[in-house]
């Protein structure tokens, strides 16, 4: 398993939306790159992205995409709960 938005600086802290440029789709460029990988090496991989998913108004979910064995994209867990903390203002997202 990968770090949490490894393909990314950690902005989940900020309410900064400039950092929504970083959302891709499950299937996009971090994913692809990745299943390569997984096939290659025939491991499991989980891989943690901001979604923008635009079957849904392009809503944007912190997603851990799970990439199996032969590459192909076999599940994926969204995030339904951002704390916010402080001044940890994770809920811009």
């Amino acid at each position: 398993m990968l770090q949490e938005a490894w393909m990314m600086p950690f902005a989940f802290c900020t309410r900064e939306k400039r950092w929504c440029e970083f959302a891709e789709p499950i299937n996009g460029e971090s994913t692809q790159f990745l299943q390569e990988f997984a096939l290659k090496y025939s491991m499991v991989i989980i891989s943690s992205i901001l979604e923008r998913d635009i079957n849904h108004g392009e809503t944007l979910w912190n997603t851990a995409v799970i990439i199996g064995n032969h590459g192909s994209i076999i599940g994926k867990h969204r995030k339904n709960h951002i704390p916010r903390v402080g001044d940890f203002n994770e809920s811009t997202y």
